[in-house]
């Protein structure tokens, strides 16, 4: 798994169904993509920064409600059923 979360890797559908955790590591990877892109290519594509966007909406979110839990808990569940 890379450190970097490129605009072709996947990106879930719904932050809000994430664990906290799970939600600053997806933040940190896209950090690390913001830094590469702008070495690399002089300015982030435009996929990274709405992913940077959604993921910083998500934590500001959760800053004002800090007791909060998931939105959809139910869906964390099924995500990480294995038959």
């Amino acid at each position: 798994m890379s450190t970097r979360l490129s605009p072709a890797d996947d990106f879930p559908d719904d932050l809000t169904a994430l664990d906290l955790p799970d939600v600053e590591v997806l933040n940190s990877r896209i950090h690390r993509e913001l830094d590469y892109e702008y070495e690399h290519d002089g300015e982030p594509a435009m996929e990274t920064e709405i992913r940077h966007e959604e993921v910083t909406e998500e934590l500001d979110r959760r800053e004002q409600q800090p007791e909060s839990a998931p939105l959809r808990p139910e869906i964390v569940g099924s995500a990480h059923r294995t038959s």
